[in-house]
């Protein structure tokens, strides 16, 4: 009655300072109120100063990385052509030299063919022409020298093509001009010369070896046009074999013409004299040749290029190609007038987009605060519609902010039922400690009694019992040791002995190791008493019941195994089934099955009960549980 009485009197001051608060929050409304009209031109003041944040904010992002992206691509890109352009022109190098070198191959097979034709080693094995039969294998020879000629790709390039010996032998292709005594004394002294060494390797030379007629051989007027290619083959060091070819300068050209209007290139000798250009070079870029690595910075007509160089050692000469490495010139100008379109695009765009998206974010804001003043000022929790039109995150806001005024309306439906129900609560607090402490004490006294009167089954009887309500009314979550768990277990069969004289028996094996070991509290009594009820009872025989542990180091088996009646399949399933619900005729309250959900719950889905049984045998139930030490 005291306690009933402190809560009344708590009840009407808790009232008392719920009207209190309420008082001042009707205060601070209407100031809030009073100055709300004083505050309207603020609002709208800083309603603009929103967008224009907003505004600004966006402006600042979208020019900066607007800015920063064309930069960054600029540069990338740039560095990406120049990249790019200098692998083309690699490629084109590659390309030009490729043919080239299919040029001189077509010099070495022709001079292989020459060498190894009878009629021509023949006719060069003559010392005279003062036979009929050294004339007529010169003939052959002339027929076989014009047909690998006009078979050749050289065809359009040579101006003159001869056999010779040491022995004043020439004899020269039909397409070549006629020679002579002195032009054959030339080409044998040209000979001498250059393999007096004994090398049998071809010779490349930039002169003719009759300098005197070639410039009348050829049909181009300029200086750098009556250059000549002039090339000495070795058909027989040893015999004094030759093969002499004189090739025009459109040989080196005509590679070059697909790409000249591409690409800047000239040819140079090894003197650094630039005798093919696609561009005219200035004054300044001939002074600049004195080196040709690949990757130095030439300039010429105000530009600057990267050089990328090839060498053809056969013919003595350097192939040049220029790559545009000005800043703002080429692809990296159209790239930054691309790119200032787009930034000011980009700007344009971001800036009316930025006043679109600020109105649309805004105007929802406004409504919803105007809401939740509304809330503040009047205590009106009731749903608003208008605050979750909106689709977006601010259309969340208005759900969560109905749903927290509907929840606010309903806890104060309630509150004023808490009061009524504390202390209906508390009073059945106060009675059920009563009525516990009443029956423990009442077989606290039983237990005396028998001892007094020297009835030891009674008062272990009872013992037992005080010691299970006493575990109950703690509760069944609690882990406790395996040693307190099968005490437990001993005054449960205890108590059932009483009920079922001589009709079944337990047995322990136990290592001590396992003894420490954690359980969840009540975890064997439930099985054991469905061993009873179900197993050994229903055969009206004398039973037993063994209980087993067993680890396999990481987990901990207990076994249940009584000799009893057993289950088929079926049966078992169905006993399963039935034991799914607590058993509220069981001393704890807690079915099989709840056992099991209450092992998974605790130590996860791998762990709980397995069953085994077969009919007229035995039924087994192994308790499988993570190995916990005390």
């Amino acid at each position: 009655m005291a306690g009933a009485c402190g809560r009344e009197k708590g009840g009407p001051d808790r009232q008392g300072n719920a009207a209190a608060a309420g008082g001042e929050r009707d205060t601070h409304l209407h100031t809030i109120t009073g100055n709300s009209n004083g505050s309207l031109f603020m609002k709208n003041k800083l309603k603009d100063s929103i967008t224009i944040k907003i505004l600004f904010a966006m402006c600042i992002c979208i020019v900066s990385f607007t800015l920063v992206s064309s930069l960054v691509i600029s540069a990338l890109l740039g560095s990406r052509l120049s990249e790019r352009a200098r692998q083309t022109n690699e490629q084109y190098l590659i390309t030009i030299r490729n043919q080239l070198n299919g040029y001189i191959g077509e010099l070495n097979t022709l001079g292989a063919l020459c060498a190894s034709n009878q009629n021509i080693t023949q006719a060069l094995g003559y010392h005279t022409l003062n036979n009929v039969s050294a004339k007529r294998m010169c003939l052959k020879a002339q027929e076989a020298l014009d047909s690998y000629l006009s078979s050749s790709s050289l065809t359009l390039y040579a101006t003159r093509l001869a056999i010779f010996n040491s022995d004043n032998i020439c004899i020269t292709a039909s397409a070549s001009r006629g020679h002579n005594i002195s032009e054959t004394e030339q080409l044998q002294e040209y000979a001498a010369a250059c393999f007096q060494n004994g090398t049998g390797t071809p010779v490349y030379s930039w002169r003719s070896a009759i300098p005197n007629v070639s410039a009348s051989a050829l049909t181009s007027s300029t200086d750098k046009d009556s250059i000549i290619l002039a090339c000495l083959y070795p058909l027989s060091v040893s015999d004094g074999y030759y093969l002499y070819m004189e090739i025009k300068p459109e040989l080196l050209k005509s590679p070059l013409a697909p790409y000249q209007n591409l690409q800047q290139i000239f040819i140079t000798n090894e003197d650094r004299s630039i005798f093919y250009s696609s561009f005219t070079p200035s004054a300044d870029f001939y002074g600049e040749l004195s080196d040709l690595t690949d990757g130095i910075t030439l300039q010429t007509g105000g530009r600057k290029y990267e050089l990328s160089s090839c060498r053809i050692p056969e013919f003595g000469i350097y192939l040049c190609i220029l790559s545009d490495k000005t800043l703002f010139a080429g692809d990296n100008l159209y790239i930054l007038y691309l790119l200032g379109i787009i930034l000011i695009t980009t700007i344009s765009a971001g800036l009316i987009i930025t006043r679109i998206v600020s109105t649309r974010i805004t105007k929802p804001i406004h409504v919803l605060t105007a809401h939740i003043r509304k809330i503040s000022e009047t205590d009106d929790f009731s749903y608003n519609p208008d605050i979750v039109t909106s689709s977006d995150e601010i259309g969340e806001i208005g759900h969560a902010v109905n749903h927290m005024a509907l929840h606010i309306q309903e806890l104060l439906t309630e509150m004023e039922k808490m009061f009524e129900q504390r202390k209906n609560i508390e009073i059945s607090l106060l009675q059920s400690q009563i009525n516990p402490h009443f029956l423990y004490n009442t077989l606290d006294s039983i237990r005396w009694m028998a001892v007094i009167q020297k009835s030891k089954n009674i008062e272990l009887t009872t013992r037992a019992l005080e010691n299970l309500l006493r575990n109950v009314a703690k509760g069944v979550g609690d882990k406790i040791t395996l040693q307190e768990e099968l005490s437990l277990v001993q005054d449960y069969v205890h108590i059932q002995k009483v009920r079922y004289v001589e009709v079944f028996d337990i047995h322990y094996d136990i290592p001590e190791e396992f003894l420490s070991c954690k359980i969840i509290k009540f975890t064997l009594q439930p099985i054991v008493e469905n061993a009873v009820f179900h197993g050994i009872e229903p055969t009206g025989e004398f039973g037993e019941i063994d209980i087993r542990a067993r680890s396999d180091g990481e987990g901990l088996y207990l076994t249940i195994e009584d000799n009893g009646a057993g289950m088929t399949p079926e049966e078992l399933q169905s006993l399963k089934e039935s034991l799914k619900n607590s058993n509220k005729d069981s001393l704890s309250g807690i079915g099989v099955a709840n056992v099991d959900a209450r092992l998974k719950l605790n130590y996860g889905p791998q762990y709980g009960l397995l069953y085994d049984s077969m009919p007229g045998e035995f039924t087994r139930v192994t308790i499988h549980i993570p190995l916990e030490r005390d």
